[in-house]
């Protein structure tokens, strides 16, 4: 790998490293003020509405100049973010839109300059090894963080464990800016096609933006639904900081495991595998949701999820590459997660309308096997992609 991917594989350890440190426990801290999913729900609600609208701006920005440009501005953002949440950290549940958007806005310049750079920074040849190091870098990332979160907040010193998490966060992004300017990319100058966001005809692409739709429906359980379910089966914070711990260590390990095994045509038996997995892991929640259900579930996700993941972000990229579209990337990106951020609304949407009106706990239940067998569906689109077979030959 180049040393601008090193450098981009340090900005993506750190904003794990940031985010697993709060973003689990502000769900928590949401949880503990309200009591509520459906706060939970509009919180998350209005990330997945904000972030692609700011992915088009973003994208807008990145073609006149670089993705450099909406990278710093995300990582503003985040420290915006994390400023206010220390502000008015009490009135947090009463702000939930806010707060929403402003993540979503965050989140949208950041990711959209990160898989921008992802894309200019590797290749064909290297880009599963990228995001191999990726998931293995992130778990172990998101192994440290959640459980020495929990660790501060459990001992509460001097009164402040939310707080000094929370200082941790911001502390860690204005490291991540600076981290920044030492990354280098080139200049496009060049302007945006709206026409290519919204109206992409290739055969691949649309089979692609298909399983993304179905994907996103099953994003919201890795969101916040288990974490907060594993809260309010406990009441400890530190039982959460375990939990996350376990499920990374086993999700860094796949990612390797993943890199040594999974050879370019067995990617879609990968996949195969990874979603049946995921598939079966959901139905002890559909019995009972409880701490030891809860567990097994996020073990046995967190040792299939790279099996899935992994060829699944590689292959959109290869699609651009092997069309020769290069040019039009951050279009595809764009669409790519205006499709992806569809299914996550839809699926709050929906989450949202059983609490609403059915007002019973057996209602996650079902919510849970529902998006529990999305993947599946989205695998029976993902299959029918050529680039499966052009990128083995």
């Amino acid at each position: 790998m180049t040393k601008r991917a090193k450098l981009l594989l340090t900005v993506s350890a750190l904003f794990t490293l940031s985010m697993g440190m709060s973003n689990v426990f502000l769900n928590i801290l949401l949880w503990k003020e309200s009591k509520n999913f459906i706060v939970l729900a509009q919180y998350n609600l209005m990330q997945y509405i904000f972030l692609p609208i700011t992915f088009i701006f973003a994208g807008w920005l990145s073609k006149r100049k670089n993705g450099i440009w909406s990278l710093r501005l995300g990582i503003a953002f985040f420290i915006t973010f994390f400023g206010l949440i220390l502000f008015l950290k009490d009135r947090i549940s009463k702000l939930v839109l806010l707060f929403g958007i402003l993540y979503g806005i965050a989140a949208g310049f950041y990711w959209l300059a990160f898989h921008v750079l992802c894309f200019d920074f590797t290749s064909t040849e290297n880009r599963d090894t990228f995001n191999g190091f990726n998931g293995s870098i992130a778990g172990i990332c998101g192994a440290a963080a959640p459980i020495s979160s929990a660790y501060i907040i459990n001992k509460n010193f001097l009164g402040m464990g939310y707080t000094i998490v929370f200082s941790i966060s911001l502390l860690l992004f204005v490291v991540l800016i600076l981290v920044s300017f030492l990354i280098k990319a080139e200049y496009y100058d060049s302007k945006m096609n709206f026409k290519k966001i919204f109206n992409i005809n290739l055969q691949d692409w649309s089979f692609l933006r298909k399983g993304l739709l179905m994907w996103g429906f099953r994003d919201v359980i890795i969101g916040f639904l288990i974490i907060v379910l594993v809260f309010k089966s406990t009441g400890s914070e530190w039982s959460v900081g375990t939990f996350s711990l376990i499920a990374s260590i086993i999700s860094s390990v796949t990612y390797v495991i993943e890199q040594k095994l999974i050879k370019p045509k067995s990617r879609l038996k990968s996949m195969l595998t990874g979603a049946l997995v995921m598939f079966i892991a959901v139905w002890g929640l559909v019995v009972n949701i409880r701490y030891g259900t809860l567990l097994l579930y996020m073990i046995m996700e967190s040792a299939s999820l790279p099996f899935f993941l992994v060829p699944f972000s590689s292959a959109s990229f290869n699609i651009i590459s092997i069309q020769h579209q290069d040019d039009l990337r951050l279009e595809y990106i764009i669409n790519k997660e205006i499709m992806l951020n569809s299914g996550r609304i839809v699926s709050l949407l929906i989450l949202i309308s059983l609490l609403w009106f059915i007002k019973y706990d057996w209602s996650l239940n079902f919510f849970l096997l529902f998006i529990g067998c999305t993947q599946l569906i989205a695998l029976y689109f993902l299959r029918k992609m050529n680039v499966w077979r052009m990128s083995n030959s």
